[in-house]
Order: C-alpha cells, then structure tokens, then sequence
C-alpha cells in the first residue's frame, strides 16, 4: 500500500474513533508481580527466501521494423508462391534479429470465402449507379477494381520462422476479409506465437528480461479505418499514447497513412489523401505522438521509402515501403526498395543508436539484399530535402542519428 493510501486509511479511522460514544470506565485491572527478566539468546533470524521483485534495470531494447508483408493471396491469378513461400525471405532472414521484430500485414489470413471488401464496394457502386438512373450489371461488377488480399493460412509460419515477433493489424487491408477475418487472422498468428496489435483494444506489451532484470515494451498502431486506433484524431492520439507512456519503460507507436505511389517519397507538410479519402497530416501527428510519449514512431502505408527525422530527439521514419508484396502491388521503380531499419534503445526509451540496411525486392521472389545501396540513398535524399533541419543524418553504411549530436554525423 503506498504511503497516500495508508495515510488516507488512517485518517478515515481517526475520524471513526473521534465520532463514536465515550465509553464507560473500566474497572481496575488486578496489579500483576513483576515478571523475572528473560535472559535466554534469541534465535537466530530464519534466511529470507521471500521471493524479491526484478531489479528494474536500464536494459537496452533491439528492435527490427520492415514496411509491408503479403505472402501471397487467392484473390489474384498465380497469387499464392511455390512451395508455401518458403524461399521468400531466405535472403533477408538474417537482418530479421532483435529482442522484438515488427512488419506491418497487408491482408487477412482466410482459407475460403469471398473478400467482403470487394461486396462492399460492389454494393455501394450499384447505389451510386441506381441513383444515377444507370443499370447495375454482371459486367459492371468484372470490370469493378477491387485489390483485396486472402492469405491462405498456410503460409503465415514463414513469419516467424524468419524471426517475425509482432505484426501490426491496423492497414486498409487489415478489413478485406471483414471482422470474422480480422478475428482468424489474429487467432492463427497467436498460435504462431506471433503478437498482433492494431485494432481497437489490442495493444502489445512485452518484457525484455536479463537476468532479474527487465524493461517493459509497449506498442500501439495507428490508421484511418475504424477498427483503429484513429490517426486522423489528433486528440485522441495524445490520450491513448499518454496512456501507455506511464505502464511502459519504451513506447513505440506506428502508423499506416499518407499517399501512395510512386510520388509518395516525399513528406509534405498537410494533410494527405488517397482517392479523396484523408490519411493524415502525418508530420504534425508524429510529432504530437512524440510530445505526448512515443521513443520511437515507424510508418507505412506509401508503398515506397520516405525519410527520417528526429523530434525531441526521438527518430521519426515515415514510411518503409513494401517489403515482400508477392503479388498485387507494383515494384516499379522505386517501389522496388526496401529496408530494414533496426533501432536501439535505452531502457528509459532514450535512442542509442540506429540503422537502415538497404532492400530492393524482386518480383516474386522477395527481399534481398541491395549491394549498391539504391534504397539507402533513395532515404537519404528524401531526407535532406524534407527534413533539411531536423532530419537523420546517415552514414555510409546505414547507421545514423541526430544531426549535432556527434551519433551518425559524417
């Protein structure tokens, strides 16, 4: 009990006493003899076995973050890899190493049924039609764009076997499948061993443990879409990662958002939209992530590489890109280049050191590594240009840190 409670406790039953009846006197107590002093030794003190609480130590934290992952889907011709994708991260699986590995799922794990995005977005095409006085027809509906994602769940063990600890849930194709495959989607990653977050309510938190010590992790996702925590709310983004800054020791938020495509490697500095839809004014949320407790804030959603900056001396990285995308997203230049980027952090959240170990993905193959560096100089520009203060500074080989702090400066 802490020393607030006990003192709340003790005034309460002062208080007590000072209201209750005077009671009547006693009679004399009978007067005793004196008793003979004991002059026996005390025993000695029993060893202490009580179990003792975790030291709770300044452990540093590795994290390994990719942008996006689908494995494969029976939604496309050709959609699902040989031999269940085992060779899709052979390449890569080396640079997959931390106490947590974090990708972003593109998609829902489902073994049959149709993907109920692409009836909902049917639906409301034919209203729109009928509204117009146009007839809805079977042609209307082939010819009707729907990029929705089912993921046979036999494919989702080549995540962790690569190392994958975490997936965020919390992306535009996180919903395909609809509720039901948000559900079977995280009930088959869970008995993968794997940690989803993302949607409302589920928010991992995990424990770092050396010896009897131990540092607690925290993650939360945001997006644009109901089921999620809501980026779009600036608001409520401070309460929620406010929230978690106090039960954790190292809070780390990412977010799916921006624009898309091959001109997405830019940041601006507004709000951005996809097909009119908003998704963020992503540079003013980050920020309010961090002010509000976040250590570290990773980003996807653009399907190409964006910069880092740091804010508050906490690393900002807009966006990985994709990661492995086996089918249905485009790897046209510069779609093509990925990364990993590992971080490290103190115990108390502050940044140590990191690093961007450039990617370039090959069609129907999955990551590997980029001996020429395309996608680490791809970041490093797209850096300088929008972030010419506040941005990374990256040294050759992919390590960096904050511009005049001596971490990462050239």
């Amino acid at each position: 009990m802490s020393l607030a409670a006990r003192a709340a406790g003790i005034l309460l039953l002062a208080l007590a006493a000072a209201c209750a009846p005077a009671a009547p006197p006693a009679a004399p107590a009978p007067r005793a003899e004196p008793a003979t002093p004991d002059t026996t030794p005390p025993a000695p003190a029993p060893p202490d076995t009580a179990p003792r609480a975790p030291v709770r130590a300044a452990l540093p934290v590795r994290i390994a973050f990719t942008g996006d992952i689908n494995l494969g889907t029976t939604t496309l011709p050709d959609g699902i890899p040989p031999d269940e994708g085992r060779a899709l991260l052979a390449g890569v699986d080396s640079l997959l190493a931390g106490d947590l590995v974090v990708g972003n799922f593109e998609g829902a794990l489902a073994d049959s049924g149709a993907p109920e995005k692409c009836d909902r977005m049917a639906r409301e095409a034919e209203r729109r039609a009928r509204a117009r006085g146009r007839r809805w027809t079977r042609a209307d509906r082939a010819a009707m764009r729907c990029y929705a994602f089912a993921t046979p769940s036999a494919l989702a063990g080549r995540l962790p076997e690569a190392g994958f600890t975490h997936l965020n849930l919390a992306n535009n194709h996180a919903n395909d499948m609809g509720a039901t495959g948000r559900l079977r989607t995280t009930e088959v990653f869970d008995s993968l061993g794997v940690r989803t977050y993302g949607p409302l309510g589920r928010i991992a938190v995990d424990t770092v443990r050396s010896g009897d010590s131990l540092t607690v992790v925290g993650l939360v996702g945001f997006a644009t879409y109901p089921f999620a925590y809501d980026l779009l709310d600036l608001e409520r983004t401070r309460a929620v990662v406010d929230s978690m800054r106090r039960l954790v020791d190292v809070l780390v938020v990412t977010f799916h958002g921006g624009g898309e495509g091959m001109g997405a490697g830019t940041t601006p500095d507004s709000m951005e939209y996809l097909a009119g839809e908003p998704r963020g004014d992503l540079r003013r949320w980050a920020r309010v992530a961090v002010e509000a407790g976040a250590d570290a804030v990773v980003g996807h959603g653009p399907h190409v590489l964006r910069g880092v900056e740091f804010h508050r001396g906490r690393p900002i990285a807009y966006s990985l890109g994709n990661f492995l995308t086996y089918r249905g997203f485009s790897l046209a230049p510069p779609l093509h280049l990925t990364a990993v980027l590992q971080l490290e952090l103190a115990g108390n959240g502050k940044f140590v050191r990191g690093r961007l170990v450039p990617l370039t993905q090959r069609p129907r193959a999955g990551p590997a590594p980029d001996a020429a560096g395309a996608a680490l100089a791809f970041v490093r520009a797209r850096t300088e240009e929008d972030f010419p203060g506040t941005g990374a500074v990256f040294e050759p080989d992919g390590t960096f840190g904050e511009r005049g702090t001596g971490n990462g400066e050239r």
